[in-house]
């Protein structure tokens, strides 16, 4: 396996007790009529110190392959972003996200081929990771579909 690419990075995500951003980078939130799920995601470098806080609901590894790129990352990624139709062989993660080119994303579920959700490229990685964190928390992919997600950013710092 070559270099780490330039886009993996390791997503730690907590329950959001307050509809208040509370250090993350960004919050994502899920309600439907049977279900509810708020979480407060942090991407950080592999290499860096996690930071002390609260518990976690999930933790995982996040790599975006883009073309020429070593696809040996496919088989340890926990959520994989990639340029290209397929995913790599030994992909062996839980959630693919397939960039298209026209500013959208299609999510897919390795073991529930009929959940797969279109969302746009900017909100990608965020939302994979949140489809992670439920699918290991023991909800159901297919739950997803008739719940409305929203993503809020943590606005960048203004030097």
């Amino acid at each position: 396996m070559s270099a780490l690419p330039g886009h993996a990075s390791l997503v730690r995500a907590r329950l959001t007790p307050s509809p208040v951003l509370d250090g993350g980078d960004a919050r994502v939130t899920a309600k439907g009529p049977h279900d509810q799920l708020c979480l407060t995601l942090t991407r950080s470098s592999v290499t860096d110190e996690p930071p002390a806080s609260g518990p976690l609901l999930d933790e995982h590894l996040a790599v975006c392959l883009h073309d020429g790129e070593d696809a040996g990352w496919g088989s340890v990624a926990d959520v994989l972003l990639h340029g290209n139709g397929r995913p790599p062989k030994g992909f062996s993660g839980l959630v693919i996200c397939a960039m298209e080119p026209a500013g959208l994303c299609t999510i897919t579920v390795r073991d529930a081929p009929d959940a797969v959700f279109t969302r746009e490229a900017a909100e990608a990685v965020w939302f994979a990771s949140f489809v992670h964190a439920w699918l290991v928390s023991g909800r159901c992919a297919d739950a997803l579909a008739s719940m409305r997600i929203t993503v809020r950013r943590v606005p960048p710092a203004v030097p």
